[in-house]
């Protein structure tokens, strides 16, 4: 690629040697001047057109990688989600491309996605607090445990469970679910897709929303954490999923995979924006059904690419 450093010391001595063409006006330099600065430009076209081509090469290679998983291993999630249902939960201005492609690749493999809710950021607003611990115990149903010492949006992602899911598959959405569903959509913390689902799914998917400009610390997800993992509690399996910018610091999936309980719980996938992480997502949730969890992805996921199930063992 490009050496800006050196484009820096080239336009530095581009303007010496106008300097120097100028005081000597039609001088003996006059013409050797002239000559260097035509070389330089010369130099920097040919490596701004190296440079294109290099881009246009990796733009190539990275089609040719994507339009292999998508074509050539797009077979091995056929069935492996069959007859799930599935809720997507996307995070606040969570980008719907994301969620898009992850739902594609979930009903590839069978699974239903008969709930789709989206967060809104007053729900994660610490001057919201108050309303939301409120809800909580309003909301709360009789066949609801809470986990000792669990926090306000521990509870609060327990709620929304009850009100979309079920630890196994078959369960309806029944009256206590309309109306924690109800209760969370007219306090406007959340819309859903039907507003009222007809079933309840066993497997939900977080889609994680692209870390903000200044990045902020990562003890600000903690809300977020302690709501996915009350999602976990009270469903068959969470799989958090995101892009690699949400696994770096500043990153939802980066503050998860800090958190020790969380990671035993709840899996994380940090490609989901290419094909191989939709893939892996659908063997996460997998995993997830079976009472397993993992992080994986490219970014600081120590169970590698993929749950050691669907990777190729060494001979």
């Amino acid at each position: 690629m490009i050496d800006f450093r050196y484009h820096i010391v080239s336009i530095v001595a581009i303007f010496f040697a106008l300097g120097a063409g100028v005081v000597l006006g039609a001088g003996p330099l006059k013409g050797t001047a002239s000559e260097v600065v035509a070389a330089q430009a010369d130099k920097d076209r040919q490596q701004l057109a190296d440079a294109r081509d290099e881009l246009t090469q990796m733009k190539a290679l990275d089609k040719y990688r994507d339009d292999y998983v998508a074509k050539v291993t797009a077979g091995l999630t056929h069935g492996k989600l069959a007859n799930k249902k599935i809720a997507i939960v996307t995070m606040p201005n969570a980008d719907s491309d994301l969620s898009d492609g992850v739902q594609g690749e979930l009903e590839k493999a069978g699974g239903v996605v008969n709930t789709k809710v989206a967060l809104d950021a007053k729900l994660f607003d610490t001057g919201q607090r108050q309303l939301v611990e409120s809800l909580v115990n309003q909301l709360v149903t009789a066949d609801m445990d809470f986990p000792k010492d669990s926090t306000t949006y521990q509870r609060a992602g327990l709620l929304l469970a009850r009100g979309i899911a079920a630890k196994e598959e078959g369960k309806t959405a029944d009256a206590d679910a309309t109306k924690v569903i109800s209760g969370l959509t007219g306090a406007k913390l959340l819309s859903l897709k039907p507003s009222q689902p007809k079933d309840r799914a066993s497997l939900i998917v977080v889609i994680a929303a692209k870390p903000p400009t200044p990045a902020p610390d990562n003890s600000t997800y903690g809300d977020a954490v302690d709501f996915i993992k009350g999602l976990d509690i009270g469903s068959g399996g969470v799989v958090l999923a995101g892009t690699p910018a949400s696994a770096s610091d500043g990153g939802l999936i980066k503050a998860l995979r800090s958190d020790s309980e969380a990671t035993k719980i709840v899996s994380s996938v940090d490609v989901a924006d290419l094909p191989a992480g939709q893939m892996t997502v659908v063997f996460a949730l997998v995993e997830q059904a079976a009472g397993k969890a993992g992080q994986y992805g490219a970014i600081n996921a120590k169970d590698g690419v993929a749950p050691s199930a669907v990777q190729t063992k060494d001979n």
